[in-house]
Parts: structure tokens; sequence; C-alpha cells
């Protein structure tokens, strides 16, 4: 079937559904990307927006609206954007009568988000998906049939993607190179195609002082105050100093164990505050606080035992932190496990945005935690 053939059948066949041709078919579009090397391909958010709206117009539809999710993987459908077209489609009560996607990666690589989006969407809504490149309209029965399909071999494709991405940076750290973010205190060196990192003439040395100053016991904060006294600055985000840099970067180092498995300590951090609250309001030093805490069993999340930096942010939990608040809801869910992309859809359902406008992505929720 050639290309003109299938848009006249599509167009047909929705002329048939609305059962008048003068009845403009409203559609919803959906347009994503997952990296800021948007233009690969001719996917850019720019050119999906403009092929759906060409598409639409080809066929006399009205498009309601295109959602955008930029900066998001099509592994799941936690994407914010996403889930409000989802909304939207629900609550139009059959208004909607299509949803557009350039291609269906875009939409999603899942096989199981797929069969999903098929039971709990387009069937209940007596709704159809359109993927304009694919060819894909399943309004027509083949074509529904046939999506399952398509979506385990973009799965398939997502995850070669992966393994090759994953092949190809071990062989660029196996012959001593660098890939990824430069860590505070190094600097890089081109070599061809490759980085190779070498001591910052201006930086290392307070790399060192930081090392030193863990190995000490001093606390993270202590750390980050030196270094913003200093008027050392961060490599990225705010360049002021904060806890959390300072835990990343020694984690960067290998001079932290991220997640401990061996310690017959327990996890509880509701008991530990509760702890630390009543002996900070008695008086006691954190010393004091840590040693009580690992006399009782208890244990850091990533830690085998508390000690004084552990004990300064078990006492700023985000257990009592006000999730009025953007900053302190990111906090809380952050805490019960949730992703920075999960933290970005809630923080949307709140009513809470970012504070020049616009959507939540995973980056800013960071630097929103970060404060």
């Amino acid at each position: 079937m050639t290309s003109s053939q299938r848009r006249s059948g599509l167009q047909d066949n929705y002329s048939t559904l609305s059962g008048n041709t003068d009845h403009k078919i409203k559609v919803v579009g959906y347009c994503r990307v997952s990296t800021d090397r948007q233009a690969l391909d001719g996917l850019s958010l720019e050119a999906q927006r403009a092929e759906i709206l060409r598409y639409a117009s080809a066929y006399g539809w009205a498009v309601e609206r295109i959602f955008v999710d930029g900066g998001y993987s099509g592994k799941n459908t936690d994407r914010p954007a996403f889930q409000e077209m989802v909304k939207t489609v629900r609550g139009s009560d059959g208004g909607i009568s299509v949803i557009v996607v350039a291609k269906l990666d875009r939409l999603t690589r899942s096989l199981r988000d797929v069969c999903a989006i098929i039971e709990d969407l387009l069937d209940p809504c007596d709704c159809s998906l359109v993927a304009i490149r694919d060819g894909i309209n399943t309004s027509q029965i083949a074509f529904k049939m046939l999506l399952p399909i398509l979506a385990a071999i973009g799965q398939m494709e997502r995850q070669n993607a992966a393994e090759r991405t994953k092949a190809s940076i071990d062989h660029i750290k196996s012959q001593g190179y660098h890939y990824g973010k430069v860590p505070f205190g190094y600097a890089v060196e081109r070599i061809g195609r490759y980085r190779k990192l070498i001591p910052c003439p201006n930086h290392y040395v307070w790399l060192q002082h930081i090392i030193t100053w863990h190995k000490e016991g001093v606390t993270y904060m202590q750390i980050a105050k030196r270094l913003n006294l200093a008027g050392v600055k961060a490599y990225y985000g705010h360049r002021e100093w904060t806890n959390k840099k300072i835990y990343e970067l020694l984690r960067t180092m290998k001079l932290l164990v991220v997640r401990h498995t061996g310690s017959a300590a327990r996890y509880d951090k509701t008991e530990a505050h509760q702890i630390a609250s009543k002996m900070r309001d008695a008086g006691h030093t954190h010393r004091e606080i840590a040693h009580a805490l690992n006399h009782a069993g208890l244990r850091p999340k990533c830690a085998p035992e508390y000690r004084l930096n552990s004990v300064e942010w078990l006492l700023r939990s985000v257990s009592i932190q006000d999730r009025s608040t953007p900053r302190g809801l990111a906090l809380y869910l952050k805490e019960k496990g949730y992703s920075y992309r999960e933290i970005a859809r809630q923080l949307a359902e709140h009513g809470f945005y970012p504070k020049r406008g616009g959507q939540w992505y995973a980056q800013s929720v960071r630097v929103l935690m970060v404060g």
C-alpha cells in the first residue's frame, strides 16, 4: 500500500467513525527526546511538533494540544507530560479521538507499556494511536495487532544501545582515558578523540585539602564552609559548595562506601531520628548521639555506623521538612526512594512549578533540593 493510499484509507476511516465529514476530529500530539542531542535523525522536539501539525492539517484534524517531554527516556512512562496527556484523554469523555506521535518509540520503547496503553487508555477511551513514520493507525485492527511487535523491536533496540554504550565506556576506561564529567581538582588533556585526567594546577591542592579534612573527621558542612570562605568554586551547578557536593565528590574519589550490606546493625531512620532529637534537646553533643545510636544497633542507610556527619544529616532529616513547599516535598519524596523524575511529576501534580515557569526536569529537581 502506498503512502497516498494509506492516507486516503485513514481519512475515510475517521470520517466513518465521526459520522460527519464536516466534523473535525479532535486529537492530541506527543513529543519526546531523551537527551540534548535532539537533532539526530530529524527527531528534535521542533521537528516532531511540526510533523504532527502537518499531518493533522492534511487530515483536517483539530490539534487540541501537543504534550512535550524533554530529557526523558522511553524505557517507561514515568514522564510528567505523558501523564498529563493520559489525564487529558481520560477526562475528555471521548472528545479526544486520536493520539499522534512522530514515531512509536517517542511514546515508549517498552513492550509492557505499549500493552498497558492499549488496554488502559486507548480501548477504554475509544481513542486511536497514530505513529506517523511507522505508518501505524490502531483504529484498524491489523495495526493494533502489529503494535506490540513493533514495541518489542523498539525495546530490543534500546537494550542493544545501552549495551553498546556500556561496552564503549568500559573500553575507553580500560585504555586509561576518562569518560563523563571531570571531577573537581582535575582538568582534561585531549589525546586524539579521547580525554585523559590530569591534576588541575588551581584546584588539585584543594582536592587534597578536602580528602585530608574528611580523614580528620571534619563534617561535610564544615568542609563546604571552608571552601566557600576561601573563594573556591565548585565545577557544576551552583558554584557554591554544599553538603551534597562534598558527599558526591568523596564518593567519586571512592573514599565513601555508598552502600553497606555486611553490618549487623539495622536501618531505621524514624527511630534513629527520635533518639537523636531527644538527645539534642537534652544538650548532648553529636559525638554522644552517634555513640548512642550505634549502641542501639542502628546505622545510616549507606554506612555501617553513625558518625558526626551522618548524625548531622539525620538531625536535618526530611521527616521534619515542610511539605507545603516544593523543596520540602522534594526532599521528603527523595527520602521515600522516589527518582528525580518521579519527584518532578509529583511536584507538578501538587501544583508546584519552577520559579521561571515551564516544567520540572530531573536536573531542576536536583538544583531545588540543593537549595
